[in-house]
């Protein structure tokens, strides 16, 4: 059986050494393991004004992709490889039907690719809280300093918190999906988290 490979953006942070690395938590890893997926971390590579995202283009083009993920960690605007590889990653996914989730910045990242601008918001890092739908709400982890402002335009917003700060949100007419909490996080997996991931990615 044929397991769908889902690459995965990666924080990218400065060593003792002075060395610039790509870092993945396991706990995503494992997540994505979770969800009878197969996980691929993204490279970064440098970047001029004449090979702007070539290498991404061709790395993206070297896997049969069935799925990408905008991982969590570090705000917006902190390094620029990331920022700009993730954009190119959701232009590239949206041209090729590749569908995407966004966790936390991810979901932040989503929301500024379709226009919407970010909010900085108070009391949500490192504090757990309920959120909101029309039938229920759900206790999850917070580890955010933004928010979007607004939902972006053919987005639905599933959950919301009482502040009204839009926690997740879907497509109505492509397969991309964010949350701002993390699921990986979680000590035990919630079940709900893996059977959305399977749905995007259309994994039995």
């Amino acid at each position: 059986m044929n397991m769908k490979v889902i690459a995965i953006s990666q924080r990218i942070e400065k060593s003792k050494y002075n060395e610039i690395r790509c870092q993945l938590d396991i706990r995503l890893i494992n997540f994505i393991v979770k969800c009878g997926l197969v996980p691929n971390p993204i490279p970064y590579f440098s970047e001029t004004k004449k090979n702007s995202n070539y290498h991404l283009k061709k790395w993206i083009e070297s896997h049969n992709l069935g799925g990408i993920i905008l991982s969590g960690g570090s705000d917006i605007g902190e390094n620029r490889i990331r920022d700009n590889s993730e954009k190119y990653l959701l232009k590239y996914s949206l041209k090729n039907n590749i569908p995407v989730i966004g966790i936390c910045r991810g979901m932040q990242m989503i929301g500024k690719f379709f226009g919407i601008k970010l909010k900085k918001v108070k009391g949500h890092v490192n504090k757990d809280h309920f959120v909101y739908s029309s039938k229920d709400k759900v206790k999850v982890n917070s580890y955010h300093n933004y928010s979007i402002k607004s939902c972006p335009i053919n987005f639905e917003i599933l959950y919301k918190t009482l502040d009204g700060n839009i926690e997740a949100m879907i497509s109505k007419n492509k397969r991309i999906y964010g949350c701002m909490w993390h699921p990986e996080r979680n000590r035990v997996f919630n079940e709900k988290d893996v059977k959305i991931f399977k749905t995007i990615f259309r994994k039995s």
